[in-house]
């Protein structure tokens, strides 16, 4: 059956309830979104934009944001083994083997992605994220280099309703133990964020144990009407075990099994491969507003990351300083019978990373191979416009110039070897119209986008410099409409794209698990993507009932692909799955919560030639909540009670068929929650 017809007879017969975002009983219209820098309501926001929040994170384990964040059309988040993260949103982790890659991050407003275009997203407890706006589709007008997109995340902020202590302990299956607390004190004009995590646990398969601390303050003080300063600092310390990829028959064979030794290559156990990294943050922030009409920010930043990879070929070690500063200026006038914006900015980027490979005996450090010193640097400078004729109508445009580029100087070999990626720089314009139609936006959407390689890709795991891998880049259209339906009660939001690609940056494996990169031509990727939610009449006896859906739809392709004798043009980009759909159904009655949730992705292309695939899989989980006293709560839950066989992390391309990275069967979790 075409789950596409099953979702639209089913989000029409049981439309979905317009949830929240951050609190129990906020709708979606009024929740505000950065989008494209101008601060504005959803429901009036002209692009692909998703919310996730509360509403997401109650319904699973507060151990990840993997399950929370699948719910939404267009994402998906994969997890290799606990702690190794990667998300894709339209497909942009086919250059992601691990972390993530082409999707800008924004943490507080402070950039997280550092300036060789990688983003440690797993540095991050959890629970610090309170809100995440994710921005599908090309954004380099406003935020850079990306052709994915961008993520935009907020902690807590104070409430009359809450208290200023949050405490929670959890426990579940696989030696999970989590601890989290915060401290919160002030109001929205002046406050003081202070949080602590731990978070440990001994994974379903074998060597893919976790372990992370995570500290971080956040300050905010309004000083006077006109000025407001805030700072962040935060601390992280993140190790974990990486079991490798399976074939399929230790797939089939014992799924919790680390990859065995194979040829001249060691187990991941012998080998001791894990991922250490201790990093630590620390910005200021600064917001000046004259007049109404005019407003300035600023914001400054440094960033050092050290990570120590032992793993099956070698044993990496890495120094990963850097800084950077953004500003931006906005101006508001009236014209004609509306009014028009003016919003100008930039950002600048500097690293200087030292980057040591050795050989690996037994997990410990060995003879060095290789040694370099790379720079990577990005600036960007924007402008855009946002004119209003009247309370109906908007359209906004803006243009970028972007210029990366990466210096790496051999060290280890004399004379040095010295890589220069050159001038990278391009423009990169949007425009969008939108109009309204009573309590529905429809907007039309033109924008470019394109993503240079990483440090990591010109420098990937084999320790060969990729000295001919050039940007992605490539137009997006897109039409998109959101709003609410059938007597207010049904939010609908949904659009259809085409971007066509050019340069894609695809993924390949060696017989170690060591990843390099190559250009692909063009794809030709187009795509619906659709989420609904519904608000019941009638609440009887005390109970409310949300149902929620999303569907999307994505039947990406080579347009042109050929590589030496190979021809891929016209193959399924691997990967991707074609369909997806998420649903699920919020309870409340009295004192108790209960979440159930349903998810089934298609079966998913492994390698180019389309000649192995992952089978399709379903998951169900469910979330059980109740308070004992008025700040004291208890839970627990399930996830994959169908406890179903998948891979939630594929190793695209992955020589010898190593695709495969079994994650968690059936499992559990409970807790305690003061707040």
């Amino acid at each position: 059956m075409n789950l596409l017809f099953v979702f639209v007879a089913t989000g029409f017969q049981l439309p979905l309830s317009p949830s929240t975002d951050t609190l129990p009983n906020r709708q979606l219209d009024s929740v505000i979104v950065q989008g494209f820098v101008q601060r504005s309501p959803l429901a009036a926001t002209p692009a692909a934009v998703s919310i996730a929040g509360a509403a997401e994170w109650n319904r699973f384990s507060p151990a990840s944001s993997v399950a929370a964040l699948n719910t939404l059309p267009g994402v998906r988040m994969e997890e290799r083994s606990p702690g190794s993260y990667r998300i894709a949103i339209r497909g942009s982790s086919l250059r992601s083997p691990f972390g993530v890659r082409n999707v800008r991050f924004y943490y507080e407003q402070f950039p997280i992605t550092d300036p060789g275009g990688n983003t440690y997203l797993n540095l991050f407890a959890p629970t610090a994220i309170e809100q995440m706006e994710i921005l599908r589709g090309p954004v380099a007008s406003v935020y850079g280099s990306g052709s994915g997109g961008a993520l935009l995340a907020t902690g807590s902020r104070p409430s009359d309703s809450k208290s200023p202590v949050r405490l929670s302990v959890m426990g579940g299956s696989y030696g999970l133990f989590q601890l989290d607390g915060q401290l919160l004190t002030g109001n929205e004009q002046h406050f003081n964020r202070v949080q602590v995590h731990h978070q440990q646990s001994q994974g379903y398969r074998n060597q893919s144990a976790l372990r992370r601390n995570f500290l971080s303050w956040h300050n905010k003080r309004q000083v006077s009407d006109k000025y407001t300063i805030g700072s962040l600092v935060l601390y992280s310390d993140l190790q974990y075990e990486t079991p490798g990829g399976l074939t399929l028959a230790q797939y089939n064979a014992n799924p919790k099994q680390a990859r065995p030794a194979g040829g001249p290559f060691p187990s991941a156990e012998t080998a001791k491969a894990a991922f250490y990294q201790q990093s630590f943050y620390g910005g200021l922030y600064q917001q000046y507003m004259p007049t109404t009409r005019l407003s300035m920010e600023a914001t400054v930043y440094g960033m050092y990351n050290r990570i120590t990879n032992p793993a099956i070929r070698n044993f990496e070690r890495r120094t990963e300083p850097s800084f950077g500063t953004r500003a931006l200026i906005a101006y508001t006038a009236p014209l004609s019978n509306g009014t028009i914006t003016f919003t100008a900015g930039g950002e600048w980027q500097k690293g200087y990373y030292q980057i040591n490979v050795f050989g690996n005996r037994g997990g410990e450090q060995d003879t060095l191979q290789t040694s370099d010193a790379l720079t990577p640097g990005n600036a960007l400078v924007f402008g855009q416009a946002q004119w209003k004729p009247d309370a109906n109508w908007e359209i906004n445009a803006g243009l970028s110039w972007n210029n990366n580029t990466i210096r790496i100087i051999r060290e280890s070999v004399v004379p040095n070897y010295r890589f220069n990626t050159g001038q990278q720089a391009e423009w990169a314009p949007r425009i969008s119209i939108s109009r309204k139609l009573g309590s529905v936006l429809v907007y039309g959407l033109a924008a470019r986008g394109f993503s240079p390689p990483t440090s990591s890709e010109l420098l990937p795991s084999t320790s060969v410099i990729n000295t001919s891998l050039k940007a992605e880049g490539g137009w997006n259209f897109e039409l998109g409409m959101r709003g609410r339906f059938a007597k207010q009660r049904l939010w609908l939001d949904a659009n259809i794209f085409h971007f066509q690609l050019n340069d894609a940056i695809v993924q390949r494996r060696d017989a170690s698990g060591a990843d390099f990169f190559t250009n692909a031509g063009s794809t030709r990727q187009w795509g619906i993507e659709i989420a609904s939610r519904y608000q019941a009449l009638r609440h009887p006896f005390g109970l409310r009932w949300q149902p929620w859906i999303s569907y999307t739809f994505h039947p990406f392709t080579y347009k042109e692909f050929r590589q030496v004798e190979q021809d891929f043009s016209g193959k399924r980009i691997p990967g991707i799955a074609r369909q997806t759909v998420a649903a699920g159904l919020d309870l409340y009655l009295l004192m108790l919560q209960l979440h159930l949730t349903y998810q089934y992705v298609d079966p998913i292309w492994l390698n180019d030639a389309n000649t192995a695939k992952a089978n399709a899989y379903q998951l169900v989980g469910s979330r059980l909540e109740s308070r004992i006293f008025k700040r004291l709560s208890i839970f627990a839950g399930a996830d994959n009670l169908l406890n179903q066989r998948y891979s939630l992390g594929n190793d695209i391309n992955a020589i010898g068929g190593r695709y495969f990275n079994a994650a968690a069967g059936r499992n559990y979790f409970a807790g305690i929650r003061l707040q």
